[in-house]
Parts: C-alpha cells; sequence; structure tokens
C-alpha cells in the first residue's frame, strides 16, 4: 500500500480514540478546494512510508493507542488495502476508512470480512451528476456516479459506526442544497469548514461561509 504520510497520535480523527492517520498517495478526484493536493498531484507527490516501519511503531506504542485511521488521497484505490487492515487488526486496534465512496466493491470486501469499525464518506455536493461532477473536477462518468449512489447505500445498511461529510464553500454550495443533504442524510450528516490556505486550485472562486452562516449548517 502506498503510504504517503503518518501522523502518529490524533484525538480528532476519531471521536473517542486516540489514533494513529495514515495518510495514502494518490486520488481519482480533482476537487479544487482539497487541502492535501501533495496526496492527489502526481507532480507533488513525496517518498513514501516504509510499510514494515509503520507496523513497527504501532507495535510498539499499540498499548497507547486504539485505532487507525487511514485517509488520503483515496484509500479504496489501493490494492493492498484489505491485507493492510488485517495486520491492524490483528493488533487489536480499531480501523476508520475515510473515502470518497468511489468503489464500492473495496468497501463490499472490507465490509464482508469485518475489517472495518466505522466509514466516514465525503458527500462533495448534492447527488446531482452535474452538480457533483463540477465539484470534483469534471473527471465524473455516469458510472462512477453510479458506484458514489451505491457506496452511500453499503454503508448506510451496514452495521458499523459511520457519518457522511461535506466540506461547504460558499460560491459552490448554495444554503438549501446543505440543508438539502442534511434532511437526506440525518445525524450522520457533518458539514466542515472550508479552509482555503492551502487548496489544489489556487484559482477556486470560493470562499467559506461565516461564522453565523456556518452554524446554521449544523
Amino acid at each position: 500500500m502506498k503510504i504517503a504520510g503518518v501522523k502518529k497520535q490524533s484525538l480528532i480523527d476519531f471521536p473517542g480514540h486516540i489514533s494513529t492517520v495514515v495518510f495514502t498517495q494518490g486520488c481519482n478526484f480533482r476537487c479544487g478546494f482539497c487541502h492535501n493536493p501533495d496526496l492527489v498531484l502526481p507532480a507533488k507527490f513525496g517518498p513514501l512510508y516504509n510499510q514494515e516501519a509503520v507496523f513497527s511503531y504501532l507495535k510498539k506504542f499499540q498499548h497507547l493507542l486504539d485505532a487507525v485511521c487511514i485517509t488520503g488521497g483515496e484509500p479504496t484505490l489501493q490494492p493492498g488495502l484489505p491485507a493492510f487492515i488485517l495486520k491492524v487488526k490483528e493488533l487489536g486496534l480499531k480501523v476508520k476508512l475515510d473515502t470518497n465512496g468511489t468503489h464500492p466493491e473495496m468497501l463490499s470486501t472490507l465490509l464482508a470480512e469485518n475489517l472495518l469499525d466505522f466509514i466516514a464518506m465525503d458527500v462533495k455536493h448534492v447527488l446531482n451528476f452535474d452538480f457533483y461532477n463540477r465539484t470534483v473536477g469534471n473527471i465524473l462518468n455516469q458510472q462512477v456516479f453510479e458506484n458514489i449512489i451505491q457506496s452511500i447505500r453499503l454503508i448506510e445498511n451496514s452495521v458499523i459506526g459511520y457519518e457522511f461529510r461535506t466540506t461547504v464553500i460558499k460560491g459552490l454550495h448554495q444554503p438549501e442544497q446543505i440543508q438539502q443533504l442534511r434532511k437526506r442524510f440525518g445525524s450522520h450528516y457533518k458539514v466542515q469548514q472550508f479552509n482555503p490556505e492551502v487548496v489544489l486550485d489556487p484559482h477556486l472562486k470560493g470562499k467559506p461561509f461565516s461564522e453565523k452562516e456556518f452554524h446554521s449548517f449544523l
């Protein structure tokens, strides 16, 4: 598995757990607001982490950790993801997966093999092809969009904890669209404030909602 970064300890990536965060390299979306362009754009890729060194750390500190959060990039692009997670589970640690939902076959495998304890799926916009396509960099086709819908169904029908979340951007999302998503996903829906400091597209037209506007979405 291509590991581009490791955050050794986090108290916020898997709420209620002390976790190590593993960042995978590569993504099939090109969201202009992405805050990890070094994990998305091949021209910005750095050296990869040695996987055995990661497990050496996890084994050494497993008594202080509760979980591993696997994020990216897009982790489900990694063929070695199930094997990596299995080794994590053998250490007695929980696993949270962050995904964009484009590979339901991988999600189905991980769920069927009981390899996940929590899934967080980024929902980029209302579930309309045109809005979604513009948000992810105009790279969608109808099959990938159907994959996203299928992943939502898989997650909602799973027996583990999950959430759907949207990074909200003024100029890209309308308040009524955000409320539409909240109505669709209910208590499993979270919004994240856009941070314009580091983005994939420096010419992105959009800005954070005001604090008052953002809190109206919570």
